[in-house]
């Protein structure tokens, strides 16, 4: 049984506007169970009372509606709390808006340098951002590295949006962009414990792809109702299961088919330690990321290739490609310039867009043949495997 606390903090304006907070406490469960007695069970039909349910994110989530985050297990140690900030709702003259919500706990730790007796805590944060893609390029590529990475796998039913297990990001319709950039609704996890050894980040999963597709597309169903930018339409919803993306062994760095793209090659060395972490393969998306892996304990980005032929995921790239050829023999407009190479091209009826970013510049000195033959060779050979071919020269 859970404890609520009044919601503290409120106020308006652009700030935080409230926090709610649930506890584990046994010593509650006897006073909520003499008020039933006293009242009947008409409370938990009602949701009034000490049974009305927490919601977070501007009433989007729900407590125990589904996913394990909002759910008891999230709560099973000991001194377990759930507790959300939020910023102003998102609304029709400010379509824009942040949500935190955290779950602390804390168990013993025996591994104290005062023999026991201390404790570990340990803390889950899950980042809610509703609004536009950043404008300025550098934070538009950050932004991209994120959240189309090798780790998460297209949202099914034609919704255009990538999930994982520890983030996603959904894009809404055309309706709802502002100043000619997408809104977009984001996930994000975090976990950290504090003991003996001090503040250590940890591995986190807000729950599996589909519990964070339900998260994330409950946000985004909110903020349009709210904002009102997508009168009309149906609630974005999946039916289908999120497939994963696919489960395959991450490999190195090659001379011919990083990523298994053929022709993708970095004539890496015996003293290189770079990982390709190949994403979601599929006619309308390929994810590749790159890694340096010299400090296994803390990878370094070093790469990322990308496709997207989703109209409204080739949304997310608008402006970056400029208004020009690449240069001879190339389809659509473009960029090459060693860490940052980029081509649209019409496929069809859809554009699409192809993306290759070096952060290491190393891996731009041993590209094969160079950078630039090493991006047409890849975007030809996806070009081909998606019915988009000759878009690149053939080298």
């Amino acid at each position: 049984m859970e404890a609520q606390v009044a919601p503290q903090g409120a106020g308006g304006g652009d700030g935080i506007r409230g926090s709610w907070l649930r506890r584990r406490r046994g010593t509650v469960v006897a006073v909520t169970v003499g008020a039933l007695a006293l009242a009947g069970v008409g409370g938990w039909a009602a949701e009034v009372g000490p049974f009305a349910k927490d919601r977070y994110c501007w009433g989007a989530w729900e407590q125990d509606s589904g996913p394990r985050l909002l759910g008891d297990e999230e709560l099973g140690r000991s001194g377990s709390e759930r507790r959300a900030e939020e910023s102003a709702a998102p609304s029709a003259d400010r379509p824009e808006g942040t949500c935190t919500l955290r779950v602390t706990s804390s168990v013993p730790d025996s591994h104290g340098s005062s023999g026991g007796g201390g404790t570990i805590e340990f803390k889950k944060t899950v980042n809610v951002r509703y609004g536009a893609v950043p404008a300025a390029e550098e934070e538009r590529l950050g932004w991209l590295r994120e959240f189309l990475d090798g780790s998460v796998a297209p949202l099914p039913d034609g919704v255009p949006g990538l999930v994982g297990s520890s983030k996603g990001m959904v894009v809404l319709p055309e309706s709802c962009d502002v100043d000619g950039r997408p809104t977009v609704v984001t996930v994000t996890g975090g976990e950290t414990g504090d003991g003996h050894l001090g503040l250590v980040r940890m591995p986190v999963s807000i729950g599996s792809p589909g519990d964070v597709a339900r998260l994330l597309l409950d946000v985004a169903d909110e903020g349009m109702r709210r904002t009102g930018c997508a009168e009309g339409a149906g609630p974005l919803r999946v039916t289908s299961p999120v497939r994963p993306a696919r489960e395959r062994e991450i490999g190195g760095v090659d001379a011919k088919d990083t990523c298994g793209i053929r022709g993708l090659g970095f004539a890496t060395g015996k003293g290189d330690h770079y990982e390709a972490r190949p994403g979601a393969v599929a006619d309308d998306v390929q994810l590749c990321t790159l890694t340096n892996t010299d400090n296994v304990r803390n990878p370094v980005f070093a790469g990322q290739f990308t496709m997207v032929a989703q109209p409204r995921l080739v949304a997310l790239f608008q402006g970056l490609a400029g208004d020009r050829s690449p240069g001879p023999g190339w389809r659509g407009k473009g960029r090459l310039s060693g860490s940052y190479n980029i081509v649209q091209a019409d496929c069809g009826k859809e554009p699409a867009v192809f993306m290759l970013v070096l952060g290491s510049g190393h891996l731009q000195k041993v590209a094969v043949p160079d950078v630039d033959g090493a991006f047409a060779r890849a975007v030809n050979a996806v070009g081909d495997r998606i019915g988009c071919s000759d878009v690149a020269p053939r080298r």
